[in-house]
């Protein structure tokens, strides 16, 4: 049995040493490229939803396009602070051909308009929709958010980001996007 002092010291020292090393490692989460060879997908699979004016968006709108498909949820940090980067890409390549779709995740409007007016982020910055059931996400094979797929002008999934994309303008991520968009 231990003695009460010991139980005292691992609930003081070790339980918050613990979470502090968990949260270190979950807030220095970065994206990592996968190739399409192992995201287990190569042409996107349907997608049709509705955004934040309840007008439904179908994928096959932007053919003719580089789309990113994000995943994403106002409760998760990573995708919060990935969500600045994401809107950076819009701005910066959508008047060459950049489409960003970020889906959200289970969430309702008005929690998704809160995290908006939170952080300062316009609605019309990026499309939004709302995958509240999360079956777009399942059926497309994500396995954690944030999660951004890269699809070329075709609709064919070129790879995907797992996790945060937190440099937007680094070479890993602008190279990508600008191939494509020169294809």
């Amino acid at each position: 049995m231990i003695d009460p002092i010991r139980r005292g010291l691992a609930r003081e020292i070790i339980l918050p040493l613990f979470f502090t090393c968990l949260s270190l490692t979950a807030g220095s989460a970065f994206a990592q490229w996968r190739p399409i060879s192992q995201v287990g997908l190569s042409q996107a699979p349907p997608l049709q939803l509705n955004n934040l004016a309840d007008v439904s968006v179908n994928i096959n709108t932007y053919k003719g396009k580089v789309v990113i498909v994000n995943f994403w949820a106002s409760w998760c940090e990573p995708c919060r602070e990935e969500f600045t980067e994401l809107t950076h890409l819009q701005e910066k390549y959508g008047p060459q051909g950049l489409k960003v779709l970020a889906l959200n995740l289970a969430e309702m409007k008005p929690r998704i308009a809160q995290f908006l007016k939170g952080n300062g982020i316009s609605e019309n910055s990026i499309e939004i929709l709302q995958d509240r059931n999360s079956i777009i996400y399942k059926t497309w094979k994500a396995r954690g958010i944030p999660t951004s797929y890269l699809l070329n002008k075709q609709g064919k999934i070129e790879g995907v980001w797992i996790g945060a994309i937190d440099n937007a303008d680094s070479a890993e991520v602008s190279s990508k996007i600008e191939v494509l968009l020169r294809q």
